[in-house]
């Protein structure tokens, strides 16, 4: 039997986090969520997930400095990560690629192209 795969979302609104769980729980997945960006580093350490889904814009602590964190500790650095964002400009979506983002989706998004990024993306990193 397969494993099921893990699924971390940062993102500081709660219905997009919250219809966006559901639905990969639909999907399959097993899920774990946060809106506080001050938590994301270490309930990635302690759920392991296969991918990570993570919003640019939050308060405190944005989605780049984030994934700069995530790329500076051994035990997150080779999580795949998605950024799904309102922002959709050619400069953050270039230093997203630069800090090793496997994808980068704009919201409003079309949940069935998502759900493919993240298949392709699990399956990437399992084939590495």
């Amino acid at each position: 039997m397969a494993e099921t795969k893990r699924i971390f979302i940062a993102d500081d609104d709660d219905v997009v986090l919250t219809s966006l769980k559901k639905l990969l729980d639909i999907s399959g997945f097993e899920v774990s969520t946060t809106t506080n960006p001050k938590e994301i580093v270490s309930m990635i350490k302690a759920f392991k997930p296969h991918l990570i889904l993570l919003d640019l814009l939050m308060p405190v602590i944005g989605g780049l400095e984030i994934c700069e964190i995530l790329n500076s500790e051994k035990e997150t650095q080779s999580i795949p990560i998605i950024i799904l964002s309102a922002i959709g400009n050619y400069t953050d979506i270039r230093k997203s690629y630069k800090l090793g983002v496997i994808g980068y989706i704009t919201k409003p998004y079309e949940f069935p192209l998502l759900l493919k990024e993240i298949q392709k993306a699990i399956a990437f990193k399992e084939g590495q």
